[in-house]
């Protein structure tokens, strides 16, 4: 599905009141605009098989009436019942704090906003299906009239979109974080995006026009997070790119700190790329704003 995601022009550093500050000399261009967060209890309106591997759920509820996500990468804590079938306890959020962090009734995970529709009221997340946590488990069962809650974003960033190149790249967790970009960006810009998955059955369909080239990578049964293909083709891109650009790249951990190896060792500062590891290999609930999460 292309074209809905509904978006704000970028607002510009230093602008007063918009809470982006000044961009020094090689900082991150990205502008990050402070969100208001909220928790807000959702129920799902359908679900929708995109893949062998991942499914769309629809969120919809009153409470998503001031809702905002602006950027690609935009992300927010999904809240899922403790137990199959059982109740959805919500965090206690006092003073801009969340304070029952420790109860042992919430389970959460965070999750990148695909996308949002204020005018049908519906909020859109892509979610992996897998057995080994109790996100996937629940998303492979998820079912309209089910609830969930969502807390946040805290933040909204906007990344640059005018340069003149733009290498991007995924595993199946940054996959809808990519889709985004894919819907973002201007029609001008050369733009390659490489998407790892297990196997053709993987794939989904993807926004397409000129300039863009999408190409996927199949570990054709290797473990998720142990595969070099994702680096390799980044590396490849790079090599034949030339002038202002940048690059995102969402995935495993250390998957990801090999491409920041390549990116700089290209020459690229942080003015010219940003990307995160949104998980870890052996690593139950990996927190993805972690020092060894940011690259």
């Amino acid at each position: 599905m292309t074209g809905p995601y509904r978006s704000a022009p970028a607002a510009r550093a230093g602008e007063p009141g918009t809470g982006v500050p000044a961009t020094a000399p090689g900082a991150s261009p990205i502008h990050r605009i402070v969100l208001e967060p909220r928790v807000r209890r959702l129920t799902v309106r359908r679900v929708e098989d995109l893949s062998r591997s991942l499914r769309r759920v629809v969120l919809a509820g009153e409470e998503l009436h001031d809702f905002v996500a602006l950027g690609p990468t935009d992300h927010a804590k999904v809240f899922f019942p403790a137990r199959p079938g059982g109740p959805l306890e919500l965090p206690v959020i006092e003073g801009g704090r969340w304070t029952d962090r420790d109860d042992p009734r919430l389970l959460c995970r965070d999750y990148t906003i695909r996308t949002h529709h204020p005018d049908s009221g519906e909020l859109v997340l892509d979610m992996a299906v897998h057995g080994h946590g109790p996100a996937g488990r629940w998303a492979a069962q998820a079912a309209a009239g089910q609830e969930l809650g969502l807390y946040g974003p805290k933040t909204s960033k906007i990344p640059p979109m005018d340069r003149d190149w733009y290498v991007l790249g995924a595993d199946e967790t940054g996959l809808p974080a990519l889709t985004n970009w894919l819907e973002q960006l201007p029609s001008a810009p050369g733009v390659q995006a490489f998407v790892e998955v297990d196997s053709p059955e993987d794939e989904v369909d993807l926004p397409t026009r000129d300039g863009v080239v999408v190409t996927w990578l199949h570990r054709d049964g290797a473990e998720a997070g142990t595969s070099a293909l994702l680096a390799d083709a980044v590396a490849q891109a790079l090599a034949a790119v030339h002038g202002p650009g940048w690059v995102w790249a969402g995935a495993e951990a250390s998957v990801i700190r090999t491409i920041r190896s390549l990116v700089t060792a290209r020459g690229l500062d942080r003015t010219s790329f940003a990307m995160t590891g949104y998980w870890r290999r052996g690593v139950a609930n990996f927190d993805h704003k972690s020092p060894e999460a940011q690259a």
